[in-house]
């Protein structure tokens, strides 16, 4: 297995290197062979992503630094289909809340302490690992990428689950696949639809809006319950 590369980018020198030095114990007592290239500034980072030299699974990403901000440099990832892959590096929590649009995976407040960073990089890793989800009727058994599933809809005496830009249909009822799926990440908006809450960016009064733009409708019915449900979702995440 490939080392598990980290990018760290903090403009303050002792900041970087303690942080730096944490994150190598952490990942050394979990048996686990990383590698964190540190950066002194977004720009540095951006320079080595824009010209192909590498790749990162995590980046710990210091929300206020001279030049191009570690939010500005969520946004420029994020714009790019890298999500799920940032951790924010804050000292002043006010900060930490212009960055939700960014869709951070995690807050660290400086000064950064060992157990809360080793929860950051645990959740980090949870989410490298594909997870999928089988679904079952009569005697066969079909399994699914379940973060690639943006929605299942009730159609034609089924269900179509959406995998992007596949569709596939499965003998089932959606109650039945809404007990087969995770209850929190998969909510009804609509009688005729389940989504995948991971994939929501936003809501609307008139619909459930995807990340990839797509739109699902939102009914009366269900609009208070799964803007409750969303909140509470995207407060879950960022703990």
């Amino acid at each position: 297995m490939p080392a598990y590369q980290v990018a760290l980018c903090e403009d303050e020198p002792m900041d970087r290197d303690q942080l730096a030095g944490l994150c190598r114990e952490v990942f050394s007592s979990w048996n686990i062979e990383a590698q964190l290239t540190a950066f002194p500034s977004a720009d540095a980072l951006r320079a080595a992503l824009e010209t192909g030299q590498a790749v990162f699974d995590l980046y710990l990403l210091d929300i206020q630094m001279a030049g191009t901000s570690g939010l500005e440099m969520a946004r420029w990832l994020y714009d790019r289909g890298i999500r799920d892959q940032v951790v924010f590096i804050t000292g002043n929590p006010e900060y930490a809340l212009a960055g939700y649009d960014a869709h951070p995976l995690h807050y660290l407040l400086k000064p950064v302490d060992r157990e809360r960073l080793e929860a950051a990089l645990h959740l980090a890793l949870e989410k490298r690992r594909p997870q999928t989800i089988l679904l079952r009727w009569g005697g066969k058994t079909a399994a699914l990428p379940l973060g690639e599933i943006r929605w299942v809809e009730s159609r034609d005496h089924g269900v179509v689950v959406c995998l992007g830009e596949e569709e596939r249909a499965f003998p089932l009822s959606l109650r039945d696949a809404e007990r087969l799926l995770p209850g929190a990440s998969f909510r009804r908006c609509h009688k005729s639809y389940l989504v995948n809450m991971d994939w929501v960016d936003h809501l609307t009064r008139g619909g459930v809006i995807l990340r990839d733009k797509r739109q699902l409708p939102v009914s009366r019915t269900y609009y208070a319950g799964f803007q409750s449900a969303l909140v509470q979702y995207l407060n879950q995440r960022r703990r």
